[in-house]
C-alpha cells in the first residue's frame, strides 16, 4: 500500500501576472468550474484521512483565491503543514498577518532574475521584482522563513550568481534551483543544453556546502542523477520519480494526478466530485506509470543503464515533455560524465 505524504495543490489557475516560461499558460482566468470553498474543505478533510503530512497551496498565484485563509487554516488545523508558492506581487502586511494568526509562516517565491530588467522581462510585469525584495525584507523583520525557486532557462542562465547575491543579500532561507521545461507559454530557443544544465549541478554543488549555514540550496528532482557530484548537492538517494507513489498533484476542478507538473490530460488519475480521494489513491489502475513499472518500460538512453531498475528514468514530468515518453529522462548528470558528453 502507498502512503500519501505531500500534496501540491493548484488551488487556482488564475494569476496576476503573465510569466513568459508559464507551464500552465495561467492568466487573470480561473479554471473552468474550480471547486468550491465547500469542496475544497472536504478535500482537506479527506487529504487528512489519508496521512498526508504536508499541503503545498500553489497556482496560478494562490493569494488570487479569496478563501485561502480558509483553506489554510483547515489544513493546519488538521495536523498538516501548510506552504506556499507565489510571485509575491500582491503579498502585502494583511496576508502575512492572517498568516501569522493560521500558523503558517513560510513561502516560496519564483525569483527568475538578479535584477528588475529580467525578473520583471521573465514575469511580463514592472514592479514586480522590487515588490519582491519589499517582501523578502518585510517577512524576515516579521520572523517568517523565506524560500526562492529559480527556474533556469537560455533567458536568465547567465545570471545565477548575481540571484545567489541577491538572496545572501535578503537573508533568504532556502534556495531551490530547476530547469525550465518546454511547455505552456516557455518558448523553444530558451530550452538549455546538456552543458548548461550540468552547470547548474555545479552550481549547486560548488555553493551548497560553502553557504549551507546561512541559505540552503536544493536542487529540485529534475535534477540528477547518479552522479559524481550527488554527494555535494545535498541530494538524497534517488529512488525514481514519486508521482502517485507519496506524493498527488491536485487542479483546481479537483483533478488528480500524481504530479501537478505533469500537463497532459492523460495524467488525470479521477476527480474528487466523481470519486472520493481515496479510491483514487487506491485504485490499483491508477498511477500505473509508477506503480507497475517494469525495466522493459525503460527508453532511449536509460534501457541500458545500470541503474535503470533503481532509478526508472528519472523525472517524470521531464522525461515526458522533451521525449514525448516516460522512464528516459534525457538530462542525465550519469549519463553525461559516462559518456563524454560534458
Amino acid at each position: 500500500m502507498y502512503k500519501l505524504k505531500h500534496a501540491v495543490w493548484e488551488i487556482t489557475l488564475s494569476c496576476n501576472i503573465h510569466c513568459l516560461h508559464c507551464g500552465s499558460n495561467a492568466d487573470i482566468n480561473k479554471r473552468p468550474k474550480e471547486l468550491s470553498t465547500e469542496e475544497a474543505l472536504g478535500l482537506i478533510e479527506q487529504l487528512a484521512d489519508l496521512g498526508c503530512q504536508r499541503v503545498v497551496l500553489s497556482g496560478g498565484e494562490p493569494f488570487m483565491r479569496k478563501d485561502w485563509s480558509v483553506l489554510a487554516h483547515r489544513i493546519v488545523t488538521l495536523g498538516m503543514s501548510c506552504h506556499y508558492i507565489s510571485n509575491g506581487y500582491i503579498v502585502n502586511d494583511e496576508i502575512l498577518d492572517v498568516m501569522e494568526q493560521i500558523g503558517t509562516k513560510y513561502i516560496g517565491f519564483s525569483l527568475d532574475g538578479s535584477n528588475a530588467k529580467t525578473h520583471d522581462h521573465i514575469r511580463g510585469k514592472e514592479g514586480v521584482f522590487d515588490h519582491l525584495m519589499w517582501v523578502f525584507d518585510r517577512m524576515k523583520q516579521r520572523g517568517f522563513q523565506v524560500g526562492v525557486v529559480s527556474t533556469l532557462h537560455k533567458g536568465n542562465l547567465h545570471e545565477l550568481e548575481g540571484i545567489k547575491k541577491v538572496l545572501l543579500d535578503h537573508a533568504v532561507d532556502v534556495w531551490q534551483i530547476q530547469t525550465a521545461n518546454v511547455r505552456g507559454r516557455m518558448p523553444r530557443e530558451w530550452a538549455i543544453s546538456d552543458k548548461d544544465y550540468y552547470s547548474v549541478a555545479e552550481f549547486i554543488a560548488k555553493n551548497r556546502p560553502r553557504y549551507k549555514d546561512i541559505l540552503t540550496i536544493t536542487e529540485a528532482d529534475c535534477t540528477g542523477y547518479f552522479s559524481k557530484l550527488t554527494p555535494y548537492m545535498g541530494m538524497k538517494h534517488w529512488n525514481g520519480c514519486n508521482a502517485g507513489m507519496s506524493v498527488i498533484g491536485i487542479e483546481s476542478d479537483g483533478g488528480i494526478k500524481g504530479c501537478l507538473s505533469m500537463q497532459d490530460k492523460k495524467y488525470i488519475e479521477g476527480n474528487i466530485r466523481e470519486q472520493s480521494l481515496r479510491e483514487i489513491w487506491e485504485n490499483p489502475n491508477n498511477f500505473k506509470y509508477n506503480r507497475r513499472f517494469k525495466l522493459e518500460d525503460l527508453q532511449g538512453i536509460c534501457q541500458t543503464c545500470k541503474y535503470g531498475g533503481i532509478c526508472r528514468g528519472g523525472c517524470s514530468e521531464k522525461a515526458e515533455t522533451y521525449t514525448g515518453k516516460l522512464h528516459c529522462q534525457p538530462f542525465c548528470l550519469y549519463d553525461m560524465e559516462k559518456n563524454g558528453k560534458v
